[in-house]
Formats: structure tokens, C-alpha cells, sequence
């Protein structure tokens, strides 16, 4: 999409306390659309509002010349030219109606685009944090539903609301010109809208938030479900996955159903109003006829001009569930947009070169809502080009170390130091440019290999692809496929096994030749001889970097410089892999129970 159609939402004005003044800020880059669909749709309109006159007028006419047969002429004359006049403003629709979709499509698209825009750079700076407590799921619900919600408000409002402002103001101010005490009745239905609406707005706002909140369990539940169907059927689990998921489209269901009985409730109070309202002005408008006041025609157009009003007023409550649907989807885009756990890069200083130095002074870092910290006073200096290797048991802090030397968390006592700066105070993006990561479970989207090696850098020569993916031990394995390079992995790489998806995510980092590397247990899924193939593409990439092994099998870290061994959150041994052999203490330990 060209850029300069999207403008993007500034989150500045996104406040979720105040949707409708949040709602209006969508239109700040689309005024001119908007305006123009407004014209548009006036003119285009103008055959249903003059059809009420028209139709009055012809009666009146016809009438006349059956009264007065010496002016017979001159009232079939006029006949013809307000028929004429209709038939012009009736034909002028096919174009303007044209005009006015194409000026509103306009808005709407990139409305929905900008919104979309912004979810997702927001999503991009928010930390690790906040995507760990948000389910995918319920993010994906605000960026589909929650902004298709939005535009359908948009549609309501410039396809119903606006003609039924339209509609009232001309129906209203005719009447009022011609018959005021009519037009009082005309004004009678504003109180009665007004009334109503207050009545079952705070029902339908708490429903509207109980079902927007359900739909985002279910969306994270189905995409839980889909990702877990291998280990379903492995277990035979069918059925139970079958009746969990009933449980929660049977609470979508009745949370529906509540708002759609609220909705009906609404608009049925409405329409018994309304029929009492139009008794009312059909027995004025008969009454004033009767009394010679007003013509028989007349009397078609003022019931003519109130069943306007009835419809657009029927129409502004009728619609009102959906504004209270999309003022919910606001509420629940601001979860997003309003979120203060960014990672704040723009005003600190860009990271140009890094040596590799990697020190940790002091270091205690403890996971939201726990009390236990899962590093506890960590030190230790790690030079430029060594190798160096994380062992210990589950939930040691290996992985939390290796997040920590990323920027993606932060300590809260102590600081890591790279080269000569501290980490907490350097533009992050910039810094993250010299590191490559291989972590255990492997992301891959589901283009091509060459893709998925080049993945963020657009300007990449097949002599660098053919390089990376042989370092790699990739080049044998992607050379004997169809399409080599260009063959497509799949979702999540699902084309491929363990260890090609492994050694392709090497390749990936090769390619970036970054200062320090990360294999967060990068060969603990794979076979004996997938192993050995990622393994060897290790010892060649690590060649001249900073290189950083978290390690399940500890055979595989033999060459490491330095191991540090990690026990609840501390580091309780450091030293040679043949150090800590001889020691006999933490490191031998876990040695032994892996060579039994």
C-alpha cells in the first residue's frame, strides 16, 4: 500500500476514557473524504426527500383540475414539470451515489489501515513483557475484529446516521416553515430517543465488554488448539479438546444472546413509540385538512415527511448497538495502543560497533508477579571473541541470562555492560544489529529458504546465500530440494524436520556476520547425527565472535572457553570444562546423571 495513503494513528490522542473524542481523531488525515462523501450523498439523496413534496404537489395539482377544470392546463403543466424535476434528480443518483461510495470507501480503507498500522508498530515496541501476560490470540482479535468493529461503525455512521440527520433537519425545517404546531410532534420523537438510549446504553456497554473479552478467549483458545492438534491425536484427546471448546462457544453463545436480547428490547420500545407518534400526527394533519387549514395533499407530505423522521430515528436507535460495539473495540485496541511497556529507543545514542565485551556487575532480576528472583547478584565478564557456555538445571536463569545480554529485559538491581556502555541506556534496535540468535524452537514464516535467510536484509547477493547456507551445513540438504533455495517451507517451516529448520535458523544468523551470537540450547531437540551436523556449523560460525551457549546436552560444549554454572538464579561454579570435571562438584554432578 503507498505510504502516503497511510498517515497512521498518533497514540497520543488515543485515550480510551473518552472513545468517541478517540473515534472523531481517526478522521483527522481523511477530512476532505469525508467531506466530499457528505456532498455526494446529499445530492445523491435528494429523490427520497423530494418525493414527499412532489407527491404532494401532484395531488394538490390533480386536484385542482378536477375543481377547476378552465385551469386543467396550466395544473397538468405542472404536473409534467415536477415529474420532470424528479426524474432528473432520480437519473443524477447513478453517479453521485458512484462519487459518494468511492470518497467514503476511500476513508474507511485507509482509516482501517491506519489503525492496523498502528497496532502493529506498537506491538513492535512494547516489550517481552507485555507479550508474555497477551495471549496471540487476543491480539489478533483487536487487529482483525476489533478494527473491523471500528469500520463498521464508520459505515453505520455514514450510511444510516448521516442520512437520518439529513432526513430530520429537512423534514423538520419544511414543517416548521409551513406548520408549526406539526412540526412540535415532528420534535416529540427527540426526547423519546434520547430516553431510550440513556436506558440501554450502560446495559449494552457491560455486555458489549463481556462478549468483546469472551471472543478473545475463544480466538486464543482456537489458535492454542490448532498449534496442539499433532499432540492431540498423539493422545487420542479428540473428544476432551472437542467438549473444552463447546464450553467456551456455549458462554460466546449466551453472552451473545444476552446482547442481542438487550438490542431487540431496544428496538422494540422504539418502534411501539414511534407507532403512537405517527397516530398522533395523522390525526393533526386530517384535523387541519378537515379545517381547510392545509391542502389534501399536504397531508401526504407531512406523513410522508414524518414517516422520515420515524425511519431516521428508528435508525440512529436501531444502529446505536453497533456504536456501543465499536466504542468497546476502541476500549480494547487502547490495550494495546495505550500500553506505557514500550522499549524507548528514539533520544539514546545509536550503538555503531561492537568489540563483544559482555559484563554483568551485580545483577538480580525477579519476573513480574514473582517473589523469588530468577538471578540473584550475577557477575561475570566475558571478553571479546571468547565462547563461553550457560549449564543447569530447568529454571536456573540460563535463558534469562541470554534475554538480559538482548535488551529484551531488564535488571532491576545491577547493570549489563557492553564494550563500555551500559545496555539500559543505548538505543536497543541499534544494538540488536550486532547480535544473531539461534534458539531452540526456530521461527520460520512460510516463505522460501532464501527468504528465510535473508529475513530482514533486502539486499543480499546469492554468493553471500550459497556462503551462509554451506557454513551452515544447510547447502547438501536445500541443493537436493526441487526448488532449492526458492522451495517454500510451509507455516512455521512445517516442510522441513528438526534439524534443517535448525540449520537453516544458522544460516540466518551466519548471513548477518554480527559481533556476538546466541544459541539458546540451539541442539537439544535433534538427533545424534542432526547434531552433529548443527554442531559442527556452530564451531565454524563462532570463529572470531563473542559466542554465548546455553547447553542442555553438556557434550556439546567441550570447546567452550569458560562454563558457568547456574543454580536457582546463581552462579555456584565457573571454569574450564575440564576444571569442572576435576572439581567434582555442581558441573560433575549434572554430568554424571546424563552419562548413566
Amino acid at each position: 500500500m503507498p505510504s502516503d495513503l497511510i498517515k497512521g494513528v498518533n497514540e497520543e490522542y488515543f485515550n480510551t476514557e473518552k472513545p468517541v473524542k478517540t473515534f472523531l481523531h481517526l478522521f483527522k488525515y481523511q477530512k476532505i473524504n469525508i467531506i466530499f462523501s457528505a456532498l455526494f450523498f446529499i445530492v445523491k439523496n435528494s429523490p427520497a426527500w423530494a418525493l414527499p413534496i412532489v407527491t404532494a404537489n401532484i395531488i394538490n395539482y390533480l386536484s385542482n383540475a378536477l375543481q377547476q377544470p378552465q385551469n386543467r392546463a396550466a395544473e397538468i403543466k405542472m404536473i409534467i414539470i415536477n415529474l420532470a424535476v424528479f426524474g432528473v434528480l432520480a437519473l443524477q443518483n447513478i453517479l453521485t451515489h458512484t462519487l459518494f461510495i468511492y470518497f467514503l470507501a476511500k476513508a474507511v480503507r485507509n482509516i482501517e489501515a491506519n489503525l492496523r498500522l498502528s497496532i502493529i508498530r506498537r506491538l513492535q515496541q512494547l516489550s517481552v513483557a507485555f507479550h508474555d501476560k497477551t495471549s496471540s490470540g487476543a491480539i489478533q482479535a483487536k487487529v482483525l475484529r476489533d478494527v473491523e468493529s471500528i469500520r463498521s461503525v464508520i459505515m453505520v455512521l455514514m450510511n444510516m446516521y448521516l442520512p437520518a440527520f439529513a432526513s430530520f433537519i429537512l423534514a423538520f425545517s419544511v414543517t416548521m416553515y409551513k406548520a408549526p404546531i406539526i412540526s412540535l410532534v415532528y420534535a416529540a420523537a427527540i426526547p423519546i430517543v434520547l430516553l431510550l438510549m440513556k436506558l440501554f446504553r450502560g446495559r449494552m456497554k457491560r455486555t458489549n465488554a463481556v462478549l468483546r473479552q469472551d471472543m478473545e478467549e475463544m480466538t486464543s483458545e482456537v489458535s492454542e488448539m490448532i498449534a496442539m492438534l499433532p499432540v492431540t491425536k498423539a493422545h487420542g484427546l479428540e473428544d476432551a479438546e472437542i467438549a473444552k471448546m463447546e464450553k467456551k462457544f456455549k458462554f460466546v453463545f449466551q453472552n451473545g444472546m444476552k446482547l442481542d436480547i438487550v438490542s431487540a428490547v431496544f428496538g422494540s420500545a422504539n418502534w411501539v413509540a414511534f407507532q403512537f407518534l405517527q397516530i398522533a400526527c395523522l390525526v393533526i394533519t386530517v384535523s387541519f385538512a378537515l379545517a381547510g387549514k392545509i391542502g389534501t395533499g399536504d397531508v401526504i407530505l407531512y406523513h410522508g415527511f414524518f414517516n422520515l423522521v420515524l425511519g431516521s430515528v428508528a435508525t440512529i436507535i436501531n444502529a446505536y448497538p453497533d456504536i456501543t460495539r465499536g466504542m468497546e473495540a476502541i476500549r480494547s485496541i487502547g490495550d494495546i495502543l495505550e500500553s506505557d511497556e514500550i522499549e524507548f529507543n528514539e533520544t539514546k545514542p545509536t550503538v555503531q560497533k561492537v568489540s563483544g565485551l559482555v559484563r554483568f556487575e551485580n545483577v538480580s532480576f525477579r519476573y513480574p508477579d514473582l517473589q523469588m528472583h530468577a538471578l540473584d547478584n550475577i557477575n561475570f565478564t566475558v571478553q571479546a571473541g571468547e565462547t563461553v557456555a550457560f549449564v543447569g538445571e530447568s529454571g536456573s536463569g540460563k535463558s534469562t541470562i541470554m534475554q538480559l545480554i538482548m535488551g529484551l529485559r531488564h535488571p532491576q538491581e545491577g547493570r549489563v555492560v557492553i564494550d563500555d556502555f551500559d545496555l539500559a541506556e543505548v538505543n536497543l534496535q541499534s544494538f540488536r544489529k550486532h547480535i544473531a540468535v539461534v534458539p531452540q524452537s526456530v521461527v520460520l514464516f512460510s516463505g522460501s529458504i532464501q527468504d528465510n535467510i535473508t529475513y530482514g536484509l533486502p539486499n543480499v547477493g546469492d554468493e553471500a546465500i550459497l556462503r551462509a547456507a554451506k557454513l551452515a551445513n544447510a547447502l547438501e540438504f536445500i541443493e537436493k530440494l526441487p526448488e532449492g533455495f526458492q522451495t517454500k517451507v510451509g507455516e512455521h517451516g512445517a516442510k522441513l524436520s528438526g534439524g534443517q529448520r535448525q540449520r537453516i535458523a544458522i544460516a540466518r544468523a551466519l548471513i548477518r556476520n554480527p559481533d556476538i551470537l546466541i544459541f539458546d540450547e540451539a541442539t537439544s531437540a535433534l538427533d545424534v547425527i542432526s547434531e552433529k551436523l548443527v554442531q559442527d556449523a556452530i564451531d565454524t560460525m563462532v570463529k572470531g565472535k563473542t559466542c554465548f551457549i546455553v547447553a542442555h546436552r553438556l557434550s556439546t560444549i567441550r570447546s567452550a572457553d569458560k562454563l558457568f554454572v547456574l543454580r536457582k538464579g546463581e552462579i555456584v561454579e565457573s571454569g574450564t570444562y575440564q576444571e569442572l570435571i576435576n572439581a567434582n562438584g555442581e558441573f560433575a554432578r549434572l554430568q554424571s546423571l546424563q552419562t548413566r
